[in-house]
Order: structure tokens, then sequence, then C-alpha cells
């Protein structure tokens, strides 16, 4: 086992150009490979020092753990995650009722819904994960602090930022070997450069040491980066592919009131024509859908609705059955003379459910229980009520032209999936968990440690100075021409003798 530690330990120091451990060295495995080991490394110097002249992204791949960095750390303020202070409120609102009135179990259920309602929208925030965890809302936008530090939910200084979180990039941590690997590199370091005097390898401002052209000081900066770490995984044997239920999911949208009192007639809450229309289209489809497989020769074929859908991977996600409706701002008369816009809203969704279970458990479907969402837009009213009605408020002008700007708010939606089942294509299970896949790290971590340094100028003018090359100009002398010279007749005869 030691033999195998030291190997790796080896391995890590070749890679950072480490002088590599011998099997005779005085060494304890458990001590090599602790997780807090590069601590210790030089009586804890390299480490002090480590820390004094890294950036917080250099800290932070040092920290790594290999998990993601948190959601807390990445932003500079914070404040209670509204949806729980909602629902703490409504607690206490449940609380203070009293079970003796008659309307008890009316406000009661009506309360239980809204939570119930704010903890789908607090799940929904939570699976983003870009700016909420299980307590807190957080922001780096200072304008929304200063806009919001007169609310009772004031933006307060995160105690769990660290700056340059959101530059860690790699999730693949330091192994404890190479936090011990890279401690020794600073170490080697000063003990060259500064004789393994720390004071001096961390002070700037102190001469350490100087060459015929450069005078060095202490260390400006210690930078660790990952270079092209990764991790490759072994894929493990596949499991069976899960064969798919077919399934038909339904969203109504914008089933709402152009003045024709189509979705519900005024002052009513008994579902329009427009909401039966949608209900038999909706039969039709799924009557449609189960002839298409009975075609292929499946049998005993049944519909239920489901609170999941099949998204286009192929991957189950939530997709509950739920009603929401609401009505406009117009004052109520007639049958809701005497009701709030909230309770007009809620006779609404509780009727369109009644209804819808009514035609579709006619028609052979098993039917679940729906999320009612009655709240309309959740604004206040002008009559000091809340919930229950959306769009503008009523400016008492009961011309027909004004009324319809009113109409599209008076509204029902409805969304929901069904599934469609036969003993033929009931859904293959996926058998056991597969096995754990290898990995294997590739890449290496990069130290880079950068000391200042000052430039001598008086023997930078002496270097320059020799080497300044004089390049005399050529100086040409102009040629003489003398006179050809000939030869007499007599000198060529004598020439001729020898």
């Amino acid at each position: 086992m030691q033999k195998n530690i030291l190997l790796e330990i080896n391995r890590v120091r070749e890679i950072m150009g480490l002088k590599l451990v011998i099997e005779q060295e005085d060494i304890v495995a458990g001590e090599a490979v602790d997780a807090n080991a590069y601590k210790e490394v030089g009586g804890g110097q390299p480490y002090e020092l480590f820390l004094e002249k890294s950036d917080a992204t250099s800290k932070l791949y040092m920290e790594s753990t290999g998990e993601e960095t948190t959601v807390s750390q990445k932003f500079k303020y914070r404040k209670k995650n509204p949806f729980i202070i909602k629902i703490e409120k409504a607690n206490i609102k449940i609380e203070g009722l009293d079970n003796t009135e008659k309307n008890y179990e009316v406000k009661l259920e009506k309360l239980n819904n809204y939570i119930e309602k704010q903890k789908n929208q607090f799940k929904k925030y939570l699976d983003k994960g870009q700016n909420f965890d299980e307590e807190y809302r957080y922001t780096n936008d200072k304008s929304v602090v200063r806009k919001e530090r007169k609310s009772d939910n004031p933006y307060e200084e995160n105690p769990n930022f660290i700056e340059g979180s959101k530059k860690l990039k790699v999730d693949v941590p330091l192994t404890p070997e190479e936090k011990v690997a890279l401690m020794e590199k600073i170490e080697n370091f000063v003990n060259k450069k500064y004789d393994g005097d720390y004071d001096a390898a961390a002070d700037t401002k102190k001469k350490s040491s100087k060459t015929k052209y450069t005078r060095y000081y202490g260390i400006d900066s210690i930078r660790l980066f990952p270079k092209d770490v990764d991790v490759i995984e072994e894929k493990p044997a596949e499991a069976p592919k899960v064969v798919a239920v077919p399934g038909l999911d339904f969203q109504s949208e914008n089933l709402t009131d152009q003045g024709s009192n189509t979705v519900f007639p005024d002052n009513e809450w008994e579902p329009g024509p427009i909401i039966k229309m949608w209900a038999q289209d909706v039969i039709k489809s799924l009557a449609a859908s189960k002839q298409q497989w009975e075609k292929q020769g499946y049998t005993n074929i049944t519909i239920s609705m489901d609170n999941k859908k099949l998204d286009d991977s192929g991957k189950e996600v939530d997709f509950p059955y739920t009603i929401s409706t609401s009505a406009s701002r117009i004052p109520n008369g007639g049958q809701a003379a005497k009701l709030t816009f909230l309770q007009l809203s809620e006779r609404r969704a509780k009727s369109t459910a009644a209804y819808l279970k009514e035609v579709f458990g006619g028609a052979g479907i098993k039917m679940v229980e729906p999320i009612l969402d009655f709240q309309g837009d959740g604004k206040a009213n002008k009559d000091g009520s809340t919930g229950g009605a959306s769009g503008p408020e009523w400016n008492k002008d009961r011309s027909p032209s004004n009324r319809a700007r009113y109409e599209s708010s008076k509204y029902c939606n409805v969304q929901c999936n069904f599934r469609i089942s036969s003993p033929g294509f009931e859904r293959e299970e996926e058998p056991g968990t597969p096995g754990t896949p290898g990995v294997t790290k590739v890449g290496e971590w990069k130290l880079i440690i950068s000391r200042r340094s000052k430039g001598r100028p008086f023997q930078e003018l002496l270097k320059g100075i020799k080497n300044i090359k004089i390049r005399w100009p050529r100086i040409r002398l102009p040629k003489i021409r003398f006179g050809r010279r000939t030869m007499n007749a007599c000198e060529q005869q004598w020439g001729g003798y020898n």
C-alpha cells in the first residue's frame, strides 16, 4: 500500500519538477496523503506565503473539494428568502384562526392552498439554482439593495461571499498529494531565491538580491490555475433503455373572455362554452389516440390523468394538474354582488374542477386532484381586498367599449397530462444501478510565482554605451588616370629576342 502511495507522489512530483521521494526516506504514508498535510509543509510557511500572495480564485482552487461553488459564495448581498417569509406569515394566520367560527374550514383551506402554492414556486426557483437557496435570496446589484433597504426585508452583507468565486470553472479538485507538491514548489523557490528567508520573500520593498542589470525584491503574486485539468469517465455497461408509456399533455392558454361571456358568464361561476368546448376537444383527442393504438393490436387500453409528463429527452418531469382562474375588476353584481373578487374566482376554480371531473370521469378517465390557483395577479384591489382579480382597476365607465378592456382579465387556464396504458406497452423498469464508472484525471495544475524586480539604470546605460558601434563613413579617393602607353617598332622588335 505504502509503495503505491509513493509511486503516486513521485508521479505528481515529476510533473511539478520536484525531487522524487525514495522508499527509504523517513516518510509515513498516512501523513503524505492527509487532507491537511500541505498546510504543514516547511513548518506551514509556504502555505502562509501562498495565502498572503495568492488571489481569491487561486485560494478557491486550493481549498476546492470537487464540489461546485455554492450560490451563497457568489453574491455580495442576501436577504431572507421571500417565499419563506410568506409561508411563515400564512402559518401565523393559521395559528390565529378561531376554530369556532362558521367559515373556519374555508379560511384554513384557503391558507393551506396559499402555502402549497408558495412551496411550489419556491421549488421552481431552487431548481433553477441561480440566486436562491433554502434560506436566502442573493444579489450583486447595489441598486436593488438601495431600492429595498426601506422594506421590512432588506438585503444585508453576505458573510459567505468570496471574491472571485464566479470564476471557479473547474470542479476537479487538487489531490492531497498535489497540494503537498505545490507547497514544496513554493518552499524550493524561497530556498533558491531567498535562502529560505520567508520574510524577505514576502517583502516587496526590501531588496533581496541583484544581478548586473536587475534588482530583485519579494514575491508579488502566487497564482494557481488548472491547465487542461479534467476527468475522463469510463462508461459502465449501459442499462436497458426505458420504454416510454404513451402520453398526451394538454395545456390551455389564454382562455379569456372578450365580452361574450364564453369563459364564465358575468357574475357567475359555472364554466362557460369555451371551457366546455376545450374539454370536449381533449376527450376527442384522447379517443382518437386510443383508437390508433387499438388498430395496432393493443387491447385493454386505459387512460388516466397524471401529475408527471415526459420531456423531449424521455425524462419524467413534474406537470401537475392545475386550474387557474381570475375575475376582472369590474364590480361584482347579480349572483356575485355579495362576493369579493377572491371568493368569485375561488368558486369559478372549484366549479371548473367539478365540471372537468364529471366530463372526464364520464369518459372513463381516472382523475387526480387539481391544484387550484384563484389568486389572479395577486395585486391589492381598490376595495381593500387582495387576490382573485386581474387587470386594471375599474374606472366606472360602463360603456361597452370600455368594458371590453376588462373582459380579457376574466380567464380560466388548465394544464393536465393523460397517460395511455395497455398491458402491451407497460414501462420497462431499469434493473438496478449500473456499476460506478471509472475515472481518470488528466492535465496538470500550474503554479506561477512572480517576484518584483527593478532595473539598474546606470548599468543599463553602460551596457547601452558598450553596445554602441561607431560606423565611420567610407572615404573614396578619386581615381588618377594616366595616359596610355604605346610601344614603338624598335621595342617590339627587341622584345622578340630573349
